[in-house]
């Protein structure tokens, strides 16, 4: 990556070896992380957990440095990045680009939390799968930047955004200087 280039990165954070729960990685121009954006199953006393059940919700969060710079103060400040993690580099740009496409995601995240959207635990037959790669896959389109796929791991509820967002809220909520993906 060149100098004075801020890049936004897809990371797969393997469960079990058999499925991935995607979320998104902002890093400066020295590859540092300023943070992560994540879809987590949260239950009603508002508590993160690593699989969710009938009754929680999905939840939208920021993470790191630039979550504290924003003033977010998150009650948690998780780290879901591991060494050995499929990851996938999607976008690079100017500190400005890189940051008003974060930004814009991040800005939606209160909006999309109090849609109270029901997590689909294990995704169960019959349901929409409706979970952590469904926030991935929406805030990979809030950012206007290529949402990566990662292969080998199933990862339900990857496309489902249409089941939060209607066409018309998203593109009214997606990065401004953008084209539509």
């Amino acid at each position: 990556m060149s100098q004075n280039r801020f890049s936004i990165e897809a990371r797969a954070y393997d469960i079990a070896g058999l499925a991935a729960h995607d979320f998104w990685v902002l890093r400066d121009e020295k590859d540092n992380v300023l943070g992560q954006l994540h879809g987590l199953a949260t239950n009603p006393k508002n508590e993160i957990l690593p699989i969710g059940k009938i009754g929680d919700k999905l939840k939208f969060y920021h993470f790191g440095s630039r979550a504290i710079l924003l003033g977010l103060n998150p009650d948690y400040d998780l780290n879901y990045i591991k060494a050995d993690q499929k990851s996938k580099l999607v976008f690079a740009g100017t500190s400005d680009d890189i940051l008003d496409r974060w930004d814009n995601a991040v800005k939606a995240l209160p909006y999309l939390n109090s849609l109270e959207v029901p997590y689909t635990p294990f995704a169960i037959i019959g349901l929409t799968h409706i979970n952590s790669n469904t926030a991935y896959t929406l805030l990979g389109k809030l950012m206007a930047i290529p949402v990566y796929k990662f292969s080998g791991y199933w990862q339900p509820g990857w496309r489902n955004t249409n089941k939060i967002l209607t066409s018309s809220q998203l593109k009214s909520m997606r990065y401004f200087n953008a084209i539509i993906i």
